[in-house]
C-alpha cells in the first residue's frame, strides 16, 4: 500500500470511528479539515482528497460557510469503502479471514452446546431465506445467518469483534457470493453447520472451518 493510501485510509478509519463512538447520523458536521489535519498529522489536502471522494459518494456533503456533513446513516457503508482499500493489501485480508474464521468456528462450538433445540433449527428458516440468487440479497441473508449463529453462541464479546469484521468483509463477501455456483454451494454448508450444530461441539466447529475454507473471501 503507498503512503499516500496509507494516509487516505488513515483518514477513513478515523471517521467511522468517530462517527461510531459519537453515535452520529445523517446531517451531524464533522471536523473541519484543519481539525482532522492536525489530530492526525496529515496535510490538509489529504484531508480535503478524501473529503471530496467521500462527498462524490454521497457519503457527505459540504456546505459554503457552514462545514462538512454527514449524509449516510450508520457506518456500514464506510466500513465496506475502506475495506476497499484496507483489503488490498493481501496480508491484511488473510489476517481478517483467519480472525473471523477463529471467531466462528468457537461461536459454532458454544451454539452447539448452549442454545436450545428451537434456536437451533430456526437457523435452517434462515439458511433456506438465504438460498436465493440476487447477489445483494443472498448477501444480506447470509450475513444475518452467520450473526445468528454468533449470537447463539452467548458470548457477546465475540459478537462484538465479529460484526465490525464483517463489515469490513462486505465487499469480499459480495465477490464470493457472486461466483459461479457459489451461492449454490453456500446453502448446502449452510444446512450441514445446523445439522452438525445438533449432532456436537467438534461437529460444529468442524463445518464451519470447512465454510469459511471454502468461502475464500
Amino acid at each position: 500500500m503507498s503512503d499516500g493510501k496509507k494516509v487516505y485510509v488513515q483518514i477513513l478509519h478515523h471517521l467511522e470511528t468517530l462517527i461510531m463512538q459519537d453515535k452520529l447520523q445523517a446531517g451531524d458536521k464533522l471536523p473541519s479539515e484543519r481539525e482532522l489535519a492536525e489530530k492526525l498529522g496529515v496535510g490538509r489536502s489529504s484531508v480535503r482528497e478524501a473529503f471530496r471522494a467521500l462527498e462524490l459518494l454521497d457519503l457527505i456533503e459540504t456546505r459554503k460557510g457552514e462545514g462538512t456533513f454527514l449524509r449516510l446513516s450508520g457506518s456500514h457503508r464506510l466500513a465496506e469503502i475502506l475495506a476497499g482499500f484496507f483489503l488490498k493489501d493481501a496480508r491484511a485480508h488473510q489476517d481478517l479471514a483467519e480472525t473471523r474464521a477463529i471467531l466462528e468456528v468457537e461461536a459454532a462450538r458454544l451454539a452447539s452446546e448452549r442454545a436450545g433445540e428451537e434456536e437451533k433449527r430456526h437457523l435452517y428458516q434462515l439458511a433456506e431465506y438465504a438460498h436465493q440468487q440476487d447477489v445483494e440479497k443472498a448477501l444480506e441473508a447470509d450475513i444475518h445467518f452467520h450473526r445468528t449463529l454468533v449470537s447463539l453462541g452467548g458470548n457477546k464479546l465475540i459478537l462484538n469483534i465479529w460484526i465490525p469484521l464483517v463489515e469490513y468483509s462486505r465487499t469480499a463477501l459480495r465477490q464470493s457470493l457472486s461466483r459461479e455456483g457459489r451461492i449454490e454451494d453456500a446453502y448446502q454448508e449452510h444446512l450441514l453447520i445446523v445439522d452438525s450444530i445438533l449432532k456436537g461441539p467438534d461437529e460444529a466447529a468442524g463445518a464451519v472451518r470447512l465454510h469459511m475454507k471454502n468461502s475464500r473471501f
